[in-house]
């Protein structure tokens, strides 16, 4: 009998759901109109939250994709303005071969490449391209994160002999070889002959979209004594160095800035004439710039989901005032005020849902349309769902919630007399 009793009370609850849900979607019918222009802020609101957190996650995407493409546990060591004549900063530092060597011993290096970067017209047959030149060591592969996909690096050797070998980026060999294969094939360098030994594996874009496979790699000594032609023969712009651990980054720092001190003999008072940025450091800002901005613009498209919620509370509040009768009425036959709450709330949240629905769709479409056109991966994850439930939710409740307490509170006699 209990058991009876039980599946009654839950087929009578069932029906009554059933009937508050068809009441409400009558309602919202028999103002058409009213009902689209309220549902069409939720449904801007909406859709531009999910374009902004799609194009916040792109763009973070595109910033972590970078910077993997950069070598881990970096430490950049650059020249510094110091002070001549009395002014300070007025004079830049010289980093040298000499300052790598000194650092190649230091506990806890992996790895050194001095660098000097340059530029030149990269000639083959008829073929014509100017192309980015970084001179530097073999151990840039290690520091820059770089794999070969054809042949080979050049080598120590390569480096001692000034050799004219050299490695080339995917955007070259597709420049100036075409469906060539580039290996062995001879191609100059402001009138210089080289041969390309390697072709490294494709990067693709870096950070500001920098066509990262547009390089050439040759010995350090080779781009001095061949191509530049420096008065100064054993200056490098920079020297990257690998640590062996991320948790060793600050021990190698502080050894590194020693190592040099001493061996560029300045003074225990005098200021370091060379800088040392940790590339790790810079990466996880990168990354929270990323991350923060994915918050602002999903805040900013949030304003006009608070306007789309203040539209539907208007519009329930205007319900309310025109169904004052038909609320006394209900309220004189015996409806609990439970069920008259349940009817203005379930209103509220099925516009709020609808509206949440429509616009998640446009948004994600859209933002595929825009990812299409301008070749980049924009993600559809599951926040953007997650969003789009949650606002359907939130927004239905905060927006039908005083509207429907207002019902529950008018009283019967009043109620019966509006007209």
């Amino acid at each position: 009998m209990t058991c009876n009793t039980k599946i009654a009370t839950d087929n009578k609850k069932t029906h009554m759901a059933e009937a508050v849900f068809r009441e409400s979607w009558i309602s919202i019918k028999a103002n058409k109109l009213r009902s689209f222009l309220t549902t069409l802020g939720i449904i801007i609101g909406v859709c531009a939250v999910v374009i902004m957190v799609a194009a916040g996650q792109t763009v973070s995407n595109m910033i972590n994709e970078s910077l993997a493409g950069m070598g881990s546990n970096l430490l950049i060591i650059r020249p510094e303005f110091v002070a001549t004549s009395g002014v300070k900063g007025s004079g830049m530092t010289i980093i040298k071969t000499n300052d790598a060597d000194v650092i190649k011993n230091i506990k806890h290096i992996s790895a050194v490449s001095p660098m000097v970067n340059g530029a030149g017209q990269l000639v083959y047959g008829n073929e014509n391209y100017a192309g980015s030149i970084v001179a530097t060591t073999p151990d840039y592969l290690y520091t820059g994160n770089w794999e070969i996909e054809k042949g080979a690096m050049f080598t120590d050797r390569d480096v001692k002999a000034a050799s004219s070998y050299i490695v080339i980026g995917k955007t070259i060999a597709d420049e100036l070889f075409h469906d060539e294969n580039p290996l062995g094939k001879t191609m100059r360098i402001k009138n210089v002959p080289f041969i390309v030994k390697g072709i490294l594996k494709s990067k693709g874009q870096g950070m500001g979209g920098m066509d990262q496979d547009d390089i050439v790699l040759m010995p350090i000594t080779t781009y001095r004594r061949r191509v530049q032609g420096t008065n100064i023969p054993n200056r490098v712009n920079y020297i990257m160095a690998q640590v062996d651990n991320e948790n060793n980054m600050e021990r190698a720092t502080k050894l590194i800035e020693n190592a040099l001190r001493e061996s560029r003999r300045l003074k225990p008072t005098a200021e370091n004439d060379f800088r040392i940025d940790n590339m790790t450091e810079i990466q996880e800002t990168m990354r929270s710039v990323g991350t923060y901005l994915s918050i602002l613009l999903a805040s900013i498209a949030s304003i006009s989901l608070i306007v789309g919620s203040i539209g539907i509370m208007n519009m329930m509040l205007v319900s309310v005032t025109e169904r004052t009768r038909e609320i006394g009425i209900r309220k004189a036959i015996g409806a609990k005020n439970s069920s008259i709450m349940g009817q203005f709330l379930t209103e509220s949240i099925l516009i709020s849902f609808i509206g949440s629905m429509i616009g998640m769709i446009i948004g994600i479409a859209l933002s595929q349309i825009a990812g299409a056109v301008l070749d980049k991966n924009v993600p559809i994850s599951l926040i953007t769902v997650i969003i789009s439930f949650s606002v359907a939710i939130i927004v239905g409740i905060s927006s039908g919630l005083f509207p429907a307490i207002k019902a529950t509170k008018l009283d019967p006699i009043e109620a019966l007399r509006y007209q």
